[in-house]
């Protein structure tokens, strides 16, 4: 492993940072850059995971080459594809695959244990160092502290008017997966201390108030199209979102790997760890919490776990007369009048049942 550049990449939210931080290293969250697929449609099918495609893109033109070494979860079928296309094609140094079970029982959480020991085994043997228990126990306690903090200044999202833009919060979580910890950490604390000068006031005429649920999501822009129709977002429920900062790591067990198994195969669930009953229940309370109108529900094109569930997760909202709408994007957005003309239409509804 190159010694310039201490920095892993990772492509899900079932990755533990904390593993990559103990050795010593940056993880960051891997994000598609690339301006077309082009350059995957040699070696990966047409009909894949369009976030796949441009990470895919992006490592065969050189644009990860700031990365020591990828890790992968075996999240989904697509993910697996890459996997054996970037090992071939790609290899920017270390790159492992990381099983994750299914289920989240007891025998899934004691199996989980035992990869991550095996990930953590791996990744010492790559960058020469050891990974000792009081190093993982401290990066357990930091990112604990940058999620409580992400919690503490969404809890603030619950009133009118909201302390900041949901786009805002937004771009503001995803440093908080490239940028470097101490940083990040910084950023949160200043955003805290903001969300205390905001004067709540009566919601009367206030905004309709969306949230937006589905699965990959690392650009602003379906939040600024809810925000340009004169609605706003005051939470999102993505793994880049709610769902990544709503967990927490038990700091008392004995065993750091077991404690991170128990929380990353924990609640909150995305359509890999959940069914679609549990994944609109948990749709169900957000909206609660937030005080929201409307659920905006979207899914990149060809995800088979989320385009399974979205027919369920909608008719257990009509039934619980919740209004919602679906969405599928093709990850980069190119069809973004399209998308926002849906998106107004949406919001007129929501305009007229409020008034």
């Amino acid at each position: 492993m190159r010694n310039a550049v201490r920095k892993i990449g990772y492509f899900c939210s079932l990755v533990p940072e904390e593993i990559i931080m103990a050795a010593g290293l940056q993880p960051v969250r891997i994000s598609g850059q690339a301006e077309s697929t082009s350059a995957a449609d040699g070696y990966l099918y047409h009909n894949l995971c369009p976030y796949i495609k441009n990470v895919m893109s992006g490592g065969l033109e050189g644009g990860l080459k700031g990365l020591d070494g990828v890790v992968f979860a075996r999240s989904c079928d697509g993910m697996r594809r890459m996997y054996d296309a970037w090992k071939t094609y790609v290899n920017g140094g270390f790159s492992y695959m990381l099983e994750v079970p299914r289920n989240n029982d007891e025998d899934a959480v004691q199996y989980y244990t035992t990869q991550l020991r095996e990930f953590a085994r791996s990744l010492e043997h790559a960058c020469g160092g050891k990974i000792s228990t009081a190093a993982l126990r401290k990066s357990i306690r930091k990112l604990n502290k940058s999620r409580h903090l992400l919690r503490a200044i969404y809890f603030f999202q619950q009133t009118t008017p909201l302390p900041f833009k949901g786009s805002h919060l937004f771009k503001l979580g995803l440093t908080v997966f490239s940028e470097d910890k101490n940083e990040a950490e910084k950023k949160l604390r200043d955003h805290h201390r903001k969300s205390w000068s905001v004067e709540p006031r009566k919601p009367n005429g206030r905004k309709a108030r969306i949230l937006i649920s589905g699965n990959v999501m690392d650009r602003p822009d379906l939040f600024e199209i809810v925000e340009a129709a004169g609605a706003e977002v005051p939470a999102a429920d993505l793994c880049t979102d709610l769902r990544y900062f709503n967990r927490f790591v038990d700091e008392d067990i004995t065993d750091p790997y077991l404690a991170l198994a128990r929380a990353y195969l924990g609640e909150p669930h995305c359509s890999r760890t959940a069914s679609a009953r549990e994944r609109a229940e948990e749709i169900r309370k957000l909206t609660q919490t937030y005080n929201i109108d409307g659920v905006l529900l979207t899914s990149v094109k060809f995800c088979d776990q989320h385009l399974y569930d979205a027919p369920f997760i909608m008719r257990d909202l009509a039934e619980a007369e919740i209004p919602a709408i679906f969405l599928e994007n093709d990850y980069t957005f190119t069809s973004r009048s399209q998308i926002a003309t849906r998106v107004e239409g949406f919001i007129e509804t929501l305009e007229g049942r409020r008034s």
